[in-house]
């Protein structure tokens, strides 16, 4: 019997029973979609999740600190003495950002220098956190910039500024009171006199006359989400000469701070991962090399391991509903034996192969499955709206996002769900003696 032969006589047997038909796909239709929007529940949570956590940075960049450095600190580090002598001997510097880079799997690594200095934009200033970074890796390491553009490797004094850096500029003349009591005055970044200065009291009476502002530009903006939103970022050799001079300047006047890093060492790096799914892999790694390593994948993890019991719980739901709807499938073939009995008879009489009765029946159970898979999909695509419609207007995290795979996978596991359930039955129609079949009324 060919394949259009059992497709053609499965349709018109399910079609002379319609009412029973009809209810079975019924329950394979809620069956699967119950479990499509379940399961899309929990994919919606963790997309949810991955975009809050993409504002506040790249997910694909580790912050990567020395071993006697608190951030960024694994437990690991601190509890074996023989790894904590190692790790005496492990520093962060030139060598070590050129061995992040060989890594496979790693596109950039760059370190970092912080200092804390005054940012001037005419005749205003404003307290800012730098961050000295090599500008060649700006592009790499996934900043969000929302005008202008970022570092380029020729790039000298330019200045990328965090879009919350604009709020804080006061004038300098002003008395404490009156400069945090006031509106943030209105500055133009891109077109103002910008220079940098490590003296705290420019603009005022107390200013230091012998330290000159540095003149720079700034090239672009950050967006205010970013992690850096509050930070001016800049070629990390001209922080290096700015930190230099800084430091003469107080050796000279005897307010040096006495807390000197190893030349040549830095407090942190920044190594960018091509491959999100590697991040985890290579901070592993780097930790390996006796270094503290965290990154913001590390907090989207913790986030999906508390959603999990959430996400298999909804997923058992939904399953429940698709096995009622394969019980419904069983009976509804185990009634039709019954009820075909004498029919079976006649096929095997007339020379019926026991495979293909066999297949007969496998194949109006998997026309069920399939055909309450593909109004079940249906149905899950509406149901998604409106979870989505109900979530929004609540500012909820509860939202549905069925992805391809997902829809195709509902479908053949609903066509499997049919065939599978028609099983027994079929192999039942199959043993039916033929002569015990055609006596039957």
């Amino acid at each position: 019997m060919s394949l259009n032969d059992l497709i053609s006589m499965a349709v018109r047997n399910l079609w002379k029973r319609r009412l029973r038909t009809f209810l079975t796909i019924l329950g394979v239709i809620i069956g699967t979609a119950s479990i499509v929007v379940m399961i899309s529940i929990g994919i919606g949570m963790n997309e949810s999740y991955m975009k809050q956590i993409s504002e506040w940075g790249s997910l694909q960049v580790i912050d990567v600190y020395p071993p006697n450095s608190s951030e960024g600190m694994v437990v690991s580090n601190t509890s074996n003495p023989k790894t904590n002598n190692k790790n005496k001997n492990v520093v962060l510097d030139a060598k070590a950002i050129q061995g992040f880079k060989e890594i496979p799997g790693v596109i950039a690594a760059t370190p970092v220098l912080n200092d804390y200095m005054q940012l001037i934009s005419g005749k205003y200033v404003a307290d800012v956190s730098f961050m000295g970074i090599d500008p060649s890796c700006f592009d790499d390491l996934g900043y969000n910039i929302t005008e202008g553009r970022g570092l380029l490797e020729n790039d000298k004094v330019a200045l990328v500024v965090g879009e919350n850096v604009l709020s804080s500029f006061y004038n300098p003349k002003l008395s404490w009171q009156a400069r945090y009591s006031s509106e943030p005055p209105t500055v133009d970044i891109f077109n103002d006199k910008v220079q940098i200065t490590y003296d705290y009291a420019y603009g005022t009476k107390d200013a230091d006359k012998s330290i000159k502002p540095i003149k720079a530009e700034v090239v672009g903006k950050l967006g205010g989400n970013d992690q850096n939103g509050y930070s001016v970022i800049i070629p990390i050799k001209q922080l290096e000469k700015i930190q230099k001079e800084k430091q003469k300047h107080q050796n000279s006047t005897g307010n040096s701070s006495g807390n000197k890093k190893k030349s040549g060492t830095y407090e942190k790096a920044l190594v960018r991962v091509q491959d999100i799914e590697k991040v985890q892999e290579v901070q592993k790694y780097i930790k390996e090399l006796g270094y503290n390593a965290s990154s913001l994948s590390d907090v989207l993890e913790s986030m999906k391991e508390t959603t999990k019991m959430l996400r298999t719980m909804l997923g058992a739901i939904g399953g429940i509903s698709l096995v009622v709807a394969a019980i419904g499938i069983t009976n509804t073939m185990v009634m039709s034996i019954y009820e075909r009995t004498r029919e079976i008879g006649v096929m095997k009489v007339i020379g019926a192969s026991l495979k293909d009765i066999k297949r007969l029946f496998l194949t109006e159970a998997a026309i069920i499955g399939f055909v309450g898979g593909i109004f079940g999909i249906l149905v899950s695509f509406g149901a998604s709206k409106v979870v989505n419609y109900f979530a929004a207007k609540q500012s909820s995290d509860m939202l549905s996002s069925i992805p391809l795979w997902l829809y195709l996978a509902a479908l053949l596991f609903a066509t499997f769900v049919g065939v599978a359930s028609g099983y027994l039955p079929a192999k039942r129609a199959m043993n039916l003696s033929a002569l015990t079949a055609i006596k039957t009324e």
